[in-house]
């Protein structure tokens, strides 16, 4: 799946004159499949970069930030990436948000076009961003998110399940859950890692991987986890994928899984 050639173009043109810095994005398993297939990407794509740290001062004439793709500007929910970005993009030439779903925090956005380029996973988040006066192909992208072009076969073990297992379910257990009630024999795996993590290369593949292993041992699973189902897409699995807590789920899967994945169903 390609995620935008516009955006690779652009990467592609800044890196002759501006020095790339990439902020992984905080979060759990779920992000280091975004986190691995990001370092995917770059590789594929020859873009190198540097990890962004504390203890070093950039330039606004020299440096492009990179904030990681995912779901962390949602306002009410999570803080981690505002915080961030509001606080470090006046020291960068650019900032590169990688695709995204973006709800609220327009005060970082509204005023700020010159200083964004904005990739959207999704169509709502994109429509939003337009709304702003954000230019279509130039400062906002309408594209895929990132973990679609994970090269799969660098997290498949060599050894394929003997005999595979019926159902599984993995259901959120945190605030983005939609249900009431709690999933009988469920099995929260993106909550296996949740933190800052996903500037280690080697951890944010490991993590992917172990992700991979328990999904190649069912024929079925029900999930309400953005990642989970896109994995579960990916490796040709019977996926029942359900609403989280706001519009999140069911737009990246009119924008990326409908009619291009026939084995994944969403449940309203």
């Amino acid at each position: 799946m390609i995620y935008n050639d516009t955006l690779s173009k652009i990467l592609n043109e800044l890196q002759y004159k501006y020095r790339f810095i990439y902020k992984s994005n905080p979060g759990n398993a779920g992000d280091s499949v975004i986190a691995a297939a990001t370092y995917d990407y770059f590789e594929k794509n020859r873009l190198l970069f540097s990890f962004w740290s504390d203890k070093e001062t950039y330039n606004s004439q020299r440096d492009i930030l990179i904030y990681a793709g995912g779901g962390n500007l949602i306002e009410g929910l999570y803080m981690d990436g505002y915080n961030f970005i509001n606080q470090q993009y006046k020291s960068f030439y650019k900032t590169i948000i990688l695709p995204h779903t973006i709800l609220g925090y327009d005060d970082l956005f509204v005023n700020n076009q010159d200083r964004f380029i904005i990739c959207c996973r999704e169509e709502i988040t994109y429509n939003k961003i337009v709304s702003l006066g954000y230019i279509d192909n130039k400062s906002v992208l309408l594209t895929h998110d990132m973990a679609f072009g994970l090269i799969l076969r660098k997290y498949l073990d060599k050894k394929t399940p003997i005999s595979l297992k019926g159902e599984v379910n993995c259901f959120r257990t945190d605030d983005e859950s939609n249900f009431n009630s709690k999933h009988e024999n469920n099995h929260d795996i993106s909550l296996s890692w949740n933190g800052d993590y996903w500037a280690n290369i080697s951890l944010a593949r490991n993590s992917t991987r172990s992700l991979i292993s328990f999904l190649r041992e069912f024929k079925v699973v029900n999930t309400d986890r953005l990642h989970i189902a896109i994995l579960g897409s990916l490796l040709n699995m019977n996926v029942k994928f359900y609403p989280n807590s706001y519009y999140k789920n069911e737009a990246v899967f009119n924008r990326s899984i409908l009619n291009m994945f026939p084995n994944t169903i969403f449940i309203k």
